[in-house]
């Protein structure tokens, strides 16, 4: 960085007595951020966004706008490529760039201002999320099982038979795993959670080594290419009910080109069912 290491110190010395407090914990010869100094790190990285941002839109020519695009909502990967197309076709040169991850994830990346619109599901109870509702489904949800389970022979199964059973299911922070709750609850079954994962692609490797069972909509079962690994049963009266939508920051004004992304999102994403 061209600096002296004493410039350095004198300059964090500076910055935390403006700020009244240490910003590193140092421990032997390690050095961590204390509570403030990640808290100060948060706004930088923030700041540093803004001033990107700003960059592209005010000095970059207009051909090489950029859409950051999340996607917390998996079973949707179909309709993407359509959506991206069209997109495209309405703004040509425009660079498209892709977050997968759950909804948490995703409001996580519309406030550090890592991407610019995201489809997740809904609710959120988030002051500086406004969303926007695309649609809501009701989907099936069913049962993945290795093929040496002691279920794998049956092709439906009642709640009860989940009793005692491992399960690899979706961590608490989604909807999908929300929805389970409800369900288990409703059945008055209490799971047997062998672990919690974020990611379906995980969880369905983890089912083929044999390690438990797990509980996945339709949705996302029809898009993927299941082999002689996996056993699919279905589970009498287990339905997701979710909403989907749109969220962007509250607290930022949408640029020309996220509004027209928004509105491309309303004609390309749907559910399995609508009501």
């Amino acid at each position: 960085m061209r600096l002296a290491q004493s410039a350095v110190s004198y300059h964090i010395k500076a910055l935390e007595g403006e700020i009244g407090a240490p910003l590193f914990s140092r421990v032997k010869t390690k050095v961590f951020l204390t509570e403030k100094g990640s808290r100060l790190r948060e706004h930088t990285e923030k700041i540093f966004q803004t001033v990107a941002d700003a960059e592209k839109e005010l000095c970059g020519p207009h051909d090489s706008a950029e859409l950051h695009f999340g996607l917390g909502v998996s079973s949707l990967s179909e309709q993407l490529p359509a959506y991206i197309k069209h997109l495209q076709e309405m703004r040509q040169g425009v660079r498209f760039q892709l977050a997968m991850g759950s909804t948490p994830r995703i409001i996580e990346l519309l406030r550090s201002g890592s991407v610019h619109l995201g489809v997740i599901s809904l609710p959120v109870h988030e002051n500086d999320i406004r969303t926007i509702t695309l649609f809501a489904e009701e989907e099936e949800m069913l049962v993945v099982t290795h093929p040496g389970s002691s279920l794998a022979g049956s092709s439906e199964i009642s709640p009860p038979m989940l009793a005692g059973l491992p399960l690899i299911l979706y961590d608490k922070t989604t909807a999908t795993r929300a929805s389970l709750d409800h369900f288990f609850d409703q059945a008055g079954i209490t799971p047997t959670v062998l672990m919690e994962v974020e990611r379906e692609d995980t969880i369905l490797a983890l089912v083929r080594r044999g390690l438990g069972a797990t509980i996945l909509p339709r949705c996302f079962l029809n898009t993927q290419h299941l082999d002689s690994s996996l056993r699919i049963l279905r589970l009498r009266n287990a339905y997701l009910r979710r909403r989907v939508g749109i969220a962007v920051p509250g607290n930022r004004e949408c640029s020309e080109l996220v509004e027209l992304a928004i509105g491309l999102c309303k004609q390309h994403f749907h559910g399995a069912t609508a009501s």
